[in-house]
């Protein structure tokens, strides 16, 4: 049966794709209500607080990367440029975030509801991961950008390219040590010529948004950028943790 969801992906399995439960800290996995356990928040008692700094807030993944079915959607998304399929994976995300009762902390009030008359901007830019052009070229679109597009419709957030990926590293999935992850990564990315000044200056909260988080050292390198530029809380929002 063809599904509603995509031509490559039956209903059926499309429902085998197990959510993830909670805010995650990408540093040692704890799930937890404030997300990366250091320097504050709630953890368990007798866990060990991360002692690695980190400008995320938090690392929010819908799905994890074991998972056959999303790990083959994934697959095809982004190296086989299906790009139709940036609505279910994008719509795995919007359900992980309902499930978690976080529409509200991330969405604008919408004017259509009776409860929300007055129409609001939301707090929250969609910040996608971006790549090189090189790579964007040999792909045909960023992945990350257009997860981003669909999220943000949703939540009726600003999606801006405030990143430019300045070089051209070695694919983060072919390095497991996560030291050498950080390493290729490091001074990867730059603000955009493209954003005025001022307009930057007015972004305080972001959400950086990308396909797979495995160590979380692409985000955590974007994030470092931002908070340099001084926004204050950014967020990270992968469809998988790998």
């Amino acid at each position: 049966m063809a599904s509603k969801q995509s031509a490559l992906v039956c209903d059926a399995c499309f429902g085998k794709i197990i959510l993830n439960s909670g805010v995650q800290c990408h540093i040692c996995g704890l799930r937890i209500s404030k997300g990366t356990c250091l320097p504050t928040g709630d953890v368990p008692k007798g866990h060990k607080r991360c002692r690695r700094k980190t400008p995320l807030k938090g690392l929010l993944a819908a799905g994890q990367y074991k998972n056959p079915i999303l790990k083959e959607m994934i697959h095809q998304f982004k190296y086989q440029s299906v790009e139709s399929l940036k609505k279910p994976l994008a719509e795995l995300v919007i359900g992980y975030l309902k499930k978690e009762n976080l529409i509200d902390k991330f969405s604008a009030k919408s004017a259509e509801s009776p409860l929300q008359p007055q129409s609001e901007a939301s707090e929250f830019v969609l910040v996608p991961i971006p790549l090189t052009l090189k790579r964007k070229m040999n792909r045909g679109f960023n992945q990350s950008e257009l997860l981003a597009e669909e999220i943000g419709k949703f939540l009726n957030c600003p999606v801006k390219n405030l990143l430019k990926r300045k070089k051209f590293a070695g694919p983060q999935a072919e390095i497991s040590d996560w030291q050498k992850r950080k390493e290729n990564i490091s001074s990867a990315f730059v603000l955009s010529a493209k954003i005025p000044t001022e307009q930057f200056s007015d972004i305080k909260k972001i959400i950086l948004i990308d396909d797979v988080a495995t160590s979380g050292a692409t985000l955590e390198e974007a994030a470092r950028t931002l908070k340099e530029a001084g926004v204050r809380e950014i967020y990270g929002l992968v469809v998988a943790k790998g």
